[in-house]
């Protein structure tokens, strides 16, 4: 083969490649639903739990000024290291992500937030509308969408000056091995039984110290998870 034509196969093959490389990339781009984006409202300690929050998980903070009655309220992204302008027709359209968000994260009471986040804010993702400002319920809250570790709870609780308690420690107490195995209540069983024979005779228990049933219906498995919530 010519070594002229081989040069321009190549560079034909590598321009191809480099095409289909490039075309690749807003597809990945498109379907990376790793992000999650949190809307709060323009108020300092809302803005400062949504960037704590932002350091420790993917995501991007859209804040807004307006309230519901407001027709334009004014919306910004934090991007780059500075607050950014988002047009109403921008967050519709959400050309100020550039990927699509897997969790939207709303925070604020419903007068407190525009009507047109309220209604815009899903785009099909998993929303979670957290309907208050008080720092604790938001950080309980947020913890089914976050799964915080025990570190994390305890630099959320010293930062903001909450109290952390452990709502697990009467389940951990709990040892199902404590109680004698004579006073645990028997087993039902079922037997087989042809037609015409004796019913079996049922156990009727009357002694006081031995639990009723109920009690000990679905006793608790000795949980070594820690789940806190701030108070």
């Amino acid at each position: 083969m010519d070594r002229r034509i081989y040069r321009v196969l190549c560079c034909l093959g590598l321009c191809i490649g480099l095409g289909l490389v490039a075309s690749a990339g807003p597809v990945r781009a498109k379907h990376n639903r790793a992000t999650t984006l949190m809307i709060v409202p323009a108020r300092p300690r809302m803005v400062q739990l949504a960037m704590d929050l932002a350091a420790m998980r993917p995501m991007v903070v859209l804040s807004c000024r307006g309230d519901a009655r407001a027709a334009d309220p004014l919306l910004f992204v934090w991007t780059n290291g500075a607050w950014q302008y988002v047009t109403p027709d921008d967050f519709r359209e959400r050309r100020f992500v550039p990927e699509w968000p897997r969790r939207v994260v709303v925070i604020g009471e419903t007068q407190a937030l525009p009507a047109l986040l309220e209604d815009e804010a899903a785009w099909g993702a998993d929303v979670t509308r957290l309907k208050t400002m008080a720092l604790a319920d938001l950080i309980n809250g947020m913890d089914p969408v976050f799964h915080f570790t025990d570190r994390e709870w305890e630099w959320l609780a010293r930062r903001y000056a909450l109290n952390l308690t452990d709502v697990n420690t009467p389940l951990r107490e709990f040892n199902p091995y404590d109680i004698p195995r004579s006073k645990l209540p028997l087993a039902t069983k079922e037997f087989k039984q042809r037609k015409g024979d004796t019913p079996p005779a049922v156990l009727i228990e009357s002694s006081p110290e031995i639990p009723a049933p109920a009690e000990l219906a679905k006793p608790a498995a000795k949980s070594k998870t820690k789940e806190p919530s701030l108070k």
